[in-house]
């Protein structure tokens, strides 16, 4: 990368970063795009010519957030863990990702035109890859007898998706008509391994 297109990816970068702490502070409707320029020390005009207003910084920041909370969901002891283990730690840090970015309630939950859940086509591309991701994961337990041989691969991965969309979301909703529980994540760890694990009835622990 050249040094002036290394300078513009740092100064789009700056410029997300600053969307993203003023998102942080004063939710979406509190937030200009003025602000946001003062912020990352940029114009107006300058900003402008990256992006097309506060929605489209928006977007920015939430594809950041998106791509952060699908890192978080592969620990770094991946590579020793068994396909169970894999399943229940992708769970648990999703919800705990959820449970400490301060983004998540101050922008997500303030106006409900951003839930994440309507976020438009460009984040429908990550939802599709954290499937793929417990995907592989149902495929490598099946290969190593782990799982249950008859398991649709890919409607199961589509149902432990959306409950990872779901609880992680209880996680900073502060919904008092669904309210989060760590009881309630344990319950949809033991109704994952009993759908999938092949022979038995698995424990929790």
């Amino acid at each position: 990368m050249g040094a002036r297109q290394q300078g513009r990816e740092l100064r789009l970068q700056r410029i997300v970063d600053a969307a993203r702490a003023c998102f942080a502070e004063h939710g979406f409707a509190g937030t200009t795009v003025e602000a946001i320029a003062v912020r990352a020390e940029v114009s107006n005009g300058l900003l402008y010519k990256h992006f097309q207003g506060k929605e489209h910084l928006f977007q920015a920041v939430v594809g950041d957030i998106v791509r952060d909370w699908v890192r978080a969901l592969v620990p770094a002891e991946a590579e020793a863990l068994t396909p169970t283990q894999k399943l229940e730690a992708m769970l648990r840090r999703s919800v705990a990702f959820c449970r400490t970015n301060p983004l998540l309630p101050a922008v997500l939950s303030g106006d409900k035109r951003f839930e994440l859940a309507r976020i438009g086509n460009p984040e429908r591309g990550r939802v599709h890859a954290h499937r793929q991701l417990i995907a592989s994961v149902l495929a490598d337990g099946i290969a190593k007898g782990e799982f249950r041989s008859d398991l649709e691969v890919d409607a199961m991965a589509d149902v432990i998706q959306l409950i990872h969309a779901e609880y992680a979301s209880r996680a900073y909703r502060n919904d008092p008509e669904f309210p989060y529980d760590d009881a309630l994540v344990d319950a949809a760890v033991r109704f994952i391994r009993d759908a999938v694990v092949a022979g038995r009835v698995a424990e929790l622990g």
